[in-house]
C-alpha cells in the first residue's frame, strides 16, 4: 500500500508539472506570434519555439517523475503477489 501511494503521488505531481509548463508555453507563444512578437523558429513552429524557451527541465523531470511512479506501482503490484 505505501508503494502504490508513493508511485500515485509521484505521477500526480507529474501531470501537475507537465501541466504548468504547456500552459506556460502556451501563454509565451501568444507574445511569439504577434506582430511586435520576438520572432519564433520556422523549424520548430510557434508552440515547439515556446516549448524549447519555456525549457525543457519541467519535461524532463516530468518524464522521470511518470518512470519512477510506474516503477513504484509495479513494485506494490509485485509485492501483492
Amino acid at each position: 500500500m505505501k508503494y502504490t501511494n508513493i508511485g500515485l503521488v509521484l505521477l500526480l505531481s507529474s501531470a501537475l508539472i507537465y501541466g504548468s509548463a504547456l500552459i506556460s508555453a502556451s501563454i509565451y507563444s501568444l507574445s511569439l506570434g504577434g506582430v511586435d512578437g520576438q520572432g519564433w523558429n520556422s523549424n520548430y513552429g510557434i508552440f515547439g519555439t515556446a516549448m524549447i524557451k519555456v525549457g525543457t527541465f519541467p519535461l524532463i523531470i516530468s518524464v522521470l517523475l511518470v518512470i519512477a511512479g510506474i516503477r513504484f506501482i509495479w513494485m506494490a503490484d509485485r509485492k501483492s503477489e
